[in-house]
């Protein structure tokens, strides 16, 4: 939206500022491991628990999001907090409880 604005340069510029003051957290070994853990609890509780549904179930059945479960083992990784109003969270939290979700809504 800013490159396709009357003030190009000048909003550019401020997005630009914007993202200098956020710190990217990369996903790594320690990330995808808290991930398997949290979709393994995740499936413990919510899945099925005859074998033959349970093997064809995926998250987004059990109304989780993917993306949701990586932003959730970054902030645990990480120590931080997750700022949503998104349900899941609150749902992942049943599982993970060391997961501190605030929202600002």
């Amino acid at each position: 939206m800013a490159e396709r604005s009357q003030r190009n340069k000048s909003n550019l510029a401020l997005v630009q500022n914007f993202l200098e003051g956020i710190q990217i957290y990369p996903i790594d070994e320690e990330t995808a491991i808290k991930y398997g853990e949290i979709k393994a609890s995740i499936f413990k509780q919510f899945a099925p628990k005859e074998k033959s549904k349970r093997r064809k179930t995926k998250m987004i059945n059990l109304g989780f999001g993917e993306n949701d479960l990586w932003i959730a083992a970054t902030a645990l990784q990480h120590n931080l907090i997750v700022v949503s109003s998104d349900s899941d969270f609150q749902r992942i939290k049943e599982v993970e409880k060391a997961l501190i979700v605030e929202s600002w809504v």
